[in-house]
């Protein structure tokens, strides 16, 4: 057996000490504070027009030094924190926005918080939504536990609208220590959570049902609608015997009320050469969710799963059907299209489509044609 001790991965998650872009979306880039961030940091923060729905309102020049320092020594300490939002076309910081880890207010343990300010000429851009998608991604991927959680005011029907499309799920109402005692609570927001699924624990049931609404939505998970629940069942069945023979993992994602959201499996290790390769089969989302970016966290959860949990794993893999638009959700992702069979799926009649196959590091790094050797 080969020394799977060199393919550990010992980091929480990948600091930005030496590349100080942390995140990237399509248009922005979250990346490391500095010091010099000062004047855009207090423009920012100290302009009335973003604390529209604070009874707050927007702090002192004095307290953005403060806390720009707090920031710095968040990312110190923790390699992670709240970052300057930088445009791609023409660099300039438009914002601020992150994750942070934080003690709940009433002595509960700890949380993720997720926070995210626009310059006030940059709102009605979707830009909160684009930070806040990539944002819940990342943490459901590297921050586990505790989960990302958010609060917005009630009447702030925007950024409600920006938590629920990241994936975020509504908890409750919570009040806001500093707030005036007639002012109304906040609502509270909660990433689902990903995780491996004991083999007997595993909601046959529900999995089953969740796999028939998928197919009969339209989804590439190995049928076409319309396919008979009996067949389903098997094929289910199948996978189950091999989680409970330990050659598979089931992981399943879960609202934070306990009702299932989506659910995949990886496969472990087969042969010899490969005792590096996991293989991500049946990833699927509760279809009714569309928009939401469950998909993503589910599959962020998974890598996650599989980096924590799959000793010795260096390399993920899946095959996916052309045709649905899956290669740019996965390539957003980090995923990268290593092969690609023409025609080589056959969905009956006369209809065709290619059998993709993609790959990506389970550390997240680029992949590099013969390990660099």
């Amino acid at each position: 057996m080969p020394d799977r001790s060199a393919v550990a991965h010992d980091l929480e998650h990948p600091r930005a000490d030496s590349d100080p872009v942390w995140l990237s979306t399509p248009r922005l880039l979250l990346r490391r504070p500095r010091p010099a961030d000062l004047d855009p940091y207090t423009r920012l923060h100290t302009d009335p027009r973003t604390y529209t729905h604070s009874p707050l309102g927007p702090p002192t020049a004095q307290v953005c030094v403060e806390r720009l320092e707090a920031d710095l020594t968040c990312w110190r300490d923790d390699g992670y924190g709240y970052a300057a939002v930088v445009e791609r076309l023409d660099g300039a910081v438009v914002g601020w926005a992150g994750l942070r880890r934080e003690q709940r207010e009433d002595g509960a343990g700890q949380l993720v918080n997720l926070y995210y300010r626009l310059a006030h000429d940059r709102i009605g851009r979707g830009y909160g939504r684009e930070i806040c998608r990539a944002l819940v991604a990342w943490g459901v991927e590297w921050l586990p536990e505790p989960p990302v959680t958010a609060v917005v005011d009630q009447v702030n029907a925007a950024s409600i609208a920006t938590a629920t499309s990241a994936g975020l799920v509504r908890t409750g109402l919570w009040r806001h220590p500093k707030y005036p005692p007639d002012a109304d609570p906040m609502m509270a927001f909660e990433a689902p959570s990903v995780r491996t699924v004991k083999p007997e624990e595993a909601p046959v049931d529900e999995l089953l049902d969740l796999w028939v609404r998928v197919n009969d939505a339209g989804g590439a998970v190995g049928f076409v609608p319309g396919t008979p629940r009996l067949e389903v069942a098997q094929t289910l069945e199948s996978h189950l015997a091999e989680v409970r023979a330990w050659r598979a993992r089931l992981v399943a994602m879960h609202e934070p009320t306990g009702a299932l959201l989506g659910f995949g499996f990886w496969l472990t290790p087969r042969h010899r050469r490969h005792e590096h390769v996991a293989e991500l089969v049946r990833l699927m989302v509760e279809p009714t969710a569309r928009g939401r970016n469950l998909g993503r966290l589910l599959l962020a959860g998974m890598v996650g799963v599989a980096r924590r949990e799959l000793n010795g794993i260096r390399l993920l893999r899946l095959d996916y059907r052309a045709g649905l638009g899956l290669g740019s959700f996965y390539e957003a992702a980090g995923w990268t299209e290593v092969g690609r069979v023409a025609e080589g799926l056959w969905l009956g009649g006369s209809e065709y489509r290619d059998d993709v196959a993609m790959a990506r590091r389970v550390d997240g790094a680029p992949l590099v044609p013969d390990g660099g050797c």
